[in-house]
């Protein structure tokens, strides 16, 4: 039992871990196309992106890579959530199931304050 408990909640670390850094990979591969320099780093908080963009730069290029996850991979994530219905009932999971099931789709899917804040100053 408590084998089965450690497995699941490890199962679910590497599920967020994996799916911040698909986040912030989103992130990169968007920036990547425009900005000047791109670095991909790892600090104390977690994954990040840098981008350096010149003060020419399209203002929607900067707002697209700074929401480019939920662009990207919220589609992704319907076609899969109703592939999946398709061909198995909904489970039947206790709050805590559906709360290890969704987090990590929501780190993976919805803009973090700081996307959200780069995408409206973008032309600041």
């Amino acid at each position: 039992m408590l084998h089965e408990t450690v497995l699941v909640f490890g199962v679910y670390l590497v599920a967020c871990g994996v799916a911040w850094v698909l986040h912030e990979s989103a992130h990169y591969a968007v920036h990547s196309l425009y900005a000047d320099s791109v670095s991909f780093g790892v600090n104390r908080r977690g994954p990040y992106v840098d981008a350096v963009y010149e003060s020419t730069a399209p203002t929607l290029a900067i707002r697209v890579g700074s929401v480019a996850p939920t662009l990207l991979y919220t589609p992704l994530v319907m076609v899969g959530i109703a592939g999946y219905l398709s061909t198995y009932p909904l489970p039947q999971l206790d709050p805590v199931g559906w709360s290890l099931v969704a987090i990590p789709l929501i780190i993976l899917t919805f803009p973090t304050g700081s996307d959200l804040q780069a995408c409206f100053e973008a032309a600041h």
